[in-house]
C-alpha cells in the first residue's frame, strides 16, 4: 500500500492473561485496528514468527513482517489493584529503516511504539515530512533472566522527545511529578493517561495541564489495550487539526470502548464513538 496515512512501528505480541488462552497484543495491533477504524489507511511495520491469525486480524491493514524465529511473547496479569504485571519470555527481530519498504517512507504520521527496545533510532530520521508520535512504553522497560518487567532509566528520552511532536505514556510508567515536567519541557505535547481517571495534557507553552475526564464505558471486562487505542486516537486527531485539548476529550471517548471486551474485540468504530460523543457521560 502506497500512501499511508498512518505508520505504527514496533513488535506485534503473543499475550497470555493470567497464564491461560491466547491472543495477539502490542501496542501496534491495537493503534493500527483503532486508527483504520477511524478512518485511517493503516501500515504496521513489525516482527513475528507465523501467527496464524495475524491477517484476519488485521485486516485492511498493511503488513510490513519481519520474520522470526519468535514472536515477543508476555505473561501478563493484573493484580488485586488493578495494576498490570508482565514477564517476557520471548523476543523478535529488531527493526531498522532499511527494511521499511520505500512506498512507505511518506506516511503522514509516523507512530514509535516500542515492546522492548526493538526500534533502531535511525528511523526516527527515516520520515522527514511526517508527525512524529511515540508511546515509550518499550523503551522505559528492563527485564532480568527471569523476565519479569519492571520500569528504568531511559537512555535515549532526550533524542526521543525532542523530535516527537506528541507523546503518549500511563501514570504507570511515568509517575514521578518532577520527571512529568522535565518530559513536558523536553518535547510539544505530552499526554500522561490516568486509566479512569483520564489524561493530563501538557502543551509547551502553557502555564497549566489540561485535564480531561474520561467517558464511562458500559461495563468493564478487559483494561489491555486501552492506552494503545486511546494513543492512535489522539495522535489521528491531532493529525485532523484538533487542538491538543479537543484530541484528549475525543481519544477519551473512544478508549472507553475498549475495556468493554476482551483483548482488541471492544475497540470501537467510527459511528460507535460518535454516538457515544454525544450521548455519553463523564467520569
Amino acid at each position: 500500500m502506497n500512501g499511508l496515512d498512518y505508520l505504527a512501528v514496533g513488535h506485534i505480541s503473543v499475550d497470555t492473561l493470567d497464564g491461560h488462552g491466547r491472543s495477539l497484543g502490542g501496542t501496534v495491533l491495537y493503534a493500527a485496528i483503532a486508527a483504520r477504524n477511524l478512518g485511517a489507511r493503516v501500515g504496521i511495520h513489525t516482527s513475528a514468527s507465523a501467527e496464524p491469525d495475524l491477517s484476519e486480524t488485521l485486516s485492511n491493514v498493511s503488513i510490513n513482517l519481519v520474520p522470526a524465529r519468535h514472536s515477543t511473547r508476555f505473561d501478563i496479569r493484573y493484580d488485586h489493584l488493578g495494576k498490570r504485571h508482565q514477564i517476557i519470555s520471548e523476543i523478535a527481530e529488531g527493526l531498522t529503516l532499511a527494511q521499511v519498504p520505500h512506498g512507505w517512507r511518506n506516511a503522514r504520521l509516523i507512530h514509535f511504539a516500542p515492546e522492548c527496545h526493538e526500534i533502531d533510532l535511525a528511523l526516527l530520521d527515516g520520515f522527514p515530512n511526517a508527525f512524529v508520535a511515540v508511546t515509550p512504553q518499550g523503551w522505559l522497560r528492563q527485564w532480568g533472566t527471569n523476565g519479569e518487567i519492571r520500569n528504568g532509566d531511559w537512555a535515549d528520552a532526550d533524542q526521543v522527545l525532542g523530535r516527537a511532536n506528541a507523546v503518549v505514556v500511563s501514570e504507570d510508567d511515568l509517575m514521578d511529578p518532577e520527571m512529568i515536567r522535565l518530559w513536558a519541557r523536553k518535547t510539544s505535547i505530552l499526554v500522561v493517561t490516568r486509566a479512569a481517571h483520564g489524561c493530563d495534557v501538557y502543551v509547551r507553552g502553557a502555564d497549566e495541564p489540561y485535564y480531561s475526564a474520561a467517558f464511562r464505558p458500559v461495563r468493564e471486562l478487559d483494561p489491555t489495550g486501552a492506552g494503545d487505542v486511546f494513543a492512535a486516537a489522539y495522535f489521528w486527531q491531532l493529525l485532523q487539526g484538533s487542538t491538543p485539548t479537543e484530541g484528549a476529550d475525543w481519544a477519551n471517548c473512544v478508549a472507553s470502548f475498549v475495556v468493554e471486551g476482551y483483548g482488541c474485540s471492544g475497540i470501537p468504530t467510527l459511528e460507535d464513538v460518535r454516538r457515544r460523543w454525544v450521548n455519553g457521560e463523564r467520569l
